[in-house]
């Protein structure tokens, strides 16, 4: 297939030079889909940002372990390919690995007519990356005061385009209306690259501060990834201002009718990343993710005698 469209030959030879002064390395690795972003891309006709969001979602996932991505990988499907779609999927692809300062080490494009419509195409990333074991972020030892730090997203990531699909009912002609209220058109907000947080995390994580989790809010809405924040036997007071919410989040949830409940459990609600910290250390990380070109946002308190969520 890559012949027949005369593209980028891609290697999978990935030296592993680097990680043989580990002590106990892990590899690890994450897969992730972007069906949902891919059907409004077919809509405005625009997949530039797509390619790219398949390996920030990916890197994304491998800082939230700790972990120094190697490569990545990913799998085109669709009901007959189309040169300048592919072209376009993987040129986002490697602006992103470009970025993640690894190699793109292959691409598989699967004709599918019984399965996909015309111009429909589903695209599937596979992230692999070392870790060393005794720098893992695992939940642990988490304490009553702890706190959880928000990193901003720049839009809506990896979930809930099914559902701003529906509830705001977009088609290529509403998504082109400009809106004064969110100062861009649907389009642009909805295709914006998820942001991809190589420099701030690295630069927290080389720091050597403890960061007790991390998770990316790219997999769920957010209730979910506090969740999975804390782990089990604990719970924790969020709270965010209205106007760390951008505009986005209430035009889905008053244009939308969706209730706030659905929305945090549907939304990234503006926030990318989450990392819980010990108190005393969060002056420092703070002072580290700014200078690293972080808008940081104090989310949340952790409360160990309950394992509920309460938002404020």
């Amino acid at each position: 297939m890559r012949d027949k469209f005369d593209l980028k030959e891609l290697t999978n030879e990935i030296s592993l030079a680097d990680f043989f002064r580990y002590e106990d390395p892990l590899l690890v690795s994450k897969t992730n889909a972007v069906s949902g972003k891919l059907l409004l891309a077919s809509e405005v006709e625009r997949f530039d940002t797509v390619g790219y969001d398949s390996v920030a979602v990916g890197i994304n996932d491998m800082l939230a372990m700790g972990a120094k991505p190697i490569l990545y990988y990913d799998n085109i499907s669709c009901a007959r390919p189309k040169f300048e779609r592919v072209r376009e999927l993987e040129m986002g692809i490697e602006r992103g690995c470009q970025e993640a300062k690894i190699p793109f080490a292959g691409s598989e494009i699967k004709e599918l007519p019984d399965i996909f419509s015309y111009d429909q195409y589903d695209l599937v990333g596979f992230v692999a990356g070392v870790v060393e074991r005794r720098k893992q972020i695992v939940p642990q030892y988490i304490e009553s005061g702890d706190v959880i730090i928000g990193l901003p997203s720049n839009g809506l990531h990896n979930n809930g385009y099914v559902a701003a699909r529906k509830k705001l009912y977009l088609s290529k002609q509403s998504m082109e209306v400009y809106y004064d209220s969110l100062g861009a058109t649907l389009a642009e907000l909805l295709m914006a690259p998820t942001k991809m947080y190589c420099r701030s995390m690295e630069a927290l994580l080389d720091s050597g501060i403890p960061v007790k989790s991390c998770v990316q809010v790219a997999h769920g809405g957010l209730n979910r990834a506090v969740r999975l924040l804390l782990k089990k036997g604990a719970g924790a007071v969020i709270k965010q201002r209205e106007e760390d919410i951008p505009p986005l989040y209430h035009m889905l949830h008053k244009d939308g009718n969706i209730n706030m409940e659905a929305m945090r459990a549907t939304f990234n609600m503006g926030i990318g990343m989450l990392l819980l910290l010990a108190e005393k250390d969060v002056d420092q990380a703070v002072e580290i993710l700014e200078n690293a070109g972080e808008e940081p946002l104090g989310v949340g308190l952790v409360e160990c005698r309950t394992d509920e969520i309460r938002y404020i």
